[in-house]
């Protein structure tokens, strides 16, 4: 990808980020006023659901946007979005619940390639487990210091942003959210505020 290229894709990303962040912080606070009256739990669980997927959606996009126009410091956002991206793998699945079983099997159907990169998912777990969660010491190895070195060298070796596979499963996990909000905002459009959903219309 050519320095042109790149500048697009910074662009278009924080013209979708501009969207999307009014998008939830409209949301979020539509749903933070339902949760506080809402009692049927199914629907409760519902906004818990929508709430997560809304919310990682915007994290991983926020960060994604820093890795490609602020590179100098990826290893920083690269260390979050590992977080995310294994909470969205990982945790979200078993929350998704028999209501929404069949876009529950296509959300997992859709991290599918990421699931089988079994080299990817390793260091993803290490990434969350060692790195941001706990920044283990273990047997005189700082885990956190060792992934900063490694990644700073890897970055100064000339190692560009686009060769990293998290920015592919980052879309990736990205379209899978995007799909399962619709199912959830389809058998629940009350999860939109008015205004989202005369937007969407």
């Amino acid at each position: 990808m050519t320095a042109d290229e790149l500048a697009r894709r910074v662009d278009a990303l924080r013209a979708d980020l501009e969207r999307t962040r009014a998008d939830y912080e409209q949301i979020m606070v539509h749903l933070a006023g339902l949760s506080s009256t809402v009692t049927d739990q199914a629907k409760r669980r519902a906004l818990e659901l929508f709430a997560t997927v809304v919310a990682t959606d915007y994290e991983l996009k926020v960060l994604l946007l820093r890795d490609f126009s602020d590179p100098t410091d990826r290893e920083v956002w690269e260390k979050y979005l590992a977080l995310l991206s294994w909470a969205a793998i990982e945790e979200l699945p078993p929350r998704i619940g028999n209501e929404y079983r069949e876009a529950g099997r296509a959300f997992k159907d859709a991290l599918k390639p990421i699931k089988s990169d079994a080299d990817y998912m390793t260091n993803l777990t290490e990434i969350r487990n060692r790195v941001v969660a706990h920044r283990d010491l273990e047997g005189g190895n700082h885990w956190l210091a060792q992934w900063h070195l490694s990644a700073i060298a890897n970055k100064h070796n000339g190692r560009s942003v686009l060769q990293g596979r998290i920015v592919a499963h980052t879309g990736t996990i990205l379209n899978a959210l995007r799909a399962l909000g619709t199912a959830i905002r389809d058998r629940h459009p009350d999860v939109l505020p008015p205004r989202a959903k005369s937007a969407e219309g």
